[in-house]
């Protein structure tokens, strides 16, 4: 069944099978992860530690997310625009420049995040764009869509209200654009983000002279995996969820040569934080990963 499909037909379900879903479906190839709170299942040890009854709960941090992109929309003067805008939890703020037939443009904008439990992340905004001396406040509705790795389709519609002469004319405002997000925590005095190195890495210093695969790196690279997007599901759906608890263990391994494919079994909960209800999924994923030498990257994923 389609990620779409489990959107349509269950919205609050899907956000919970995203949040679990994002502890092991990494869009790209292992990077620098964050760590959330607590251990995860297997960080820095063999196979079978942390059995599949350890039960580990993300850290009440404030999460948040910088993301940067382009935009094109409507009334002309936003025809193009780049963008930057951070988001911790239920606030936010962005701000544009860019231009069209009108000359070069300004925006700013503030957003407040409802925790609304629906499968896309909304907010509702307002704000002034600059213009030829002129000024122009808008207030827009607008929602993130993710697409994985990091990269999301921004949409927002709204009113702006613009001037015309002596007077002042309220038009629709229409945004679509695409940004990159980065997500981050702020530390609220539970612990806060902990780098812990590259992921699945031969322990052979600041540089890797390339040898044979490492099958202990392969249990850290799945762990870092785990907790890099704890952070990333946590940063995008923090506004709407709370108490993330997860659990995970690999059911089945197997290694040819170069490369590996791990069967993961995991379960999690969320908590809407509109009413309180506990939200659950739970399956099964499989994750390839190839040794390139120094470390493991993975390169395919099934579920």
């Amino acid at each position: 069944m389609t990620l779409v499909a489990r959107l349509g037909r269950d919205g609050a379900r899907a956000c919970a099978v995203l949040l679990t879903f994002a502890l092991l479906l990494a869009q790209t190839t292992l990077a620098q992860p964050a760590t959330v709170g607590g251990e995860v299942d297997g960080a820095g040890a063999g196979p079978g530690a942390a059995g599949p009854g350890t039960e580990f709960v993300a850290a009440e941090n404030v999460p948040g997310v910088a993301s940067f992109g382009v935009q094109f929309g409507f009334p002309a003067y936003r025809t193009a625009s780049v963008f930057a805008s951070l988001q911790a939890r239920f606030v936010g703020f962005a701000v544009r420049a860019g231009g069209g037939p009108g000359g070069v443009t300004f925006g700013l904008q503030a957003r407040a995040y409802p925790p609304i439990p629906i499968p896309l992340p909304i907010y509702v905004a307002g704000g002034v764009d600059l213009y030829a001396g002129r000024i122009a406040p808008h207030v827009a509705l607008g929602m993130h869509v993710p697409l994985g790795g990091g990269w999301r389709i921004d949409v927002e519609a709204g009113a702006a209200w613009t001037p015309l002469l002596d007077e002042v004319r309220v038009a629709p405002l229409l945004a679509v654009g695409a940004s990159y997000a980065i997500p981050f925590v702020l530390p609220t005095g539970g612990g806060g983000v902990a780098a812990t190195g590259t992921a699945g890495e031969r322990a052979t210093g600041p540089t890797c002279e390339p040898g044979p695969p490492d099958l202990g790196a392969l249990d850290a690279a799945l762990a870092a995996t785990v907790r890099r997007f704890v952070a990333d599901a946590v940063a995008t759906y923090g506004s709407v969820y709370r108490d993330l608890r997860y659990r995970t263990s690999v059911v089945d391994r197997r290694v040819e040569g170069e490369r590996a494919t791990l069967t993961v079994a995991y379960s999690g909960s969320v908590v809407e934080i509109l009413t309180g209800r506990v939200v659950e999924a739970s399956g099964e994923a499989e994750a390839d990963f190839r040794w390139d030498g120094c470390r493991w990257r993975r390169t395919g994923l099934r579920y």
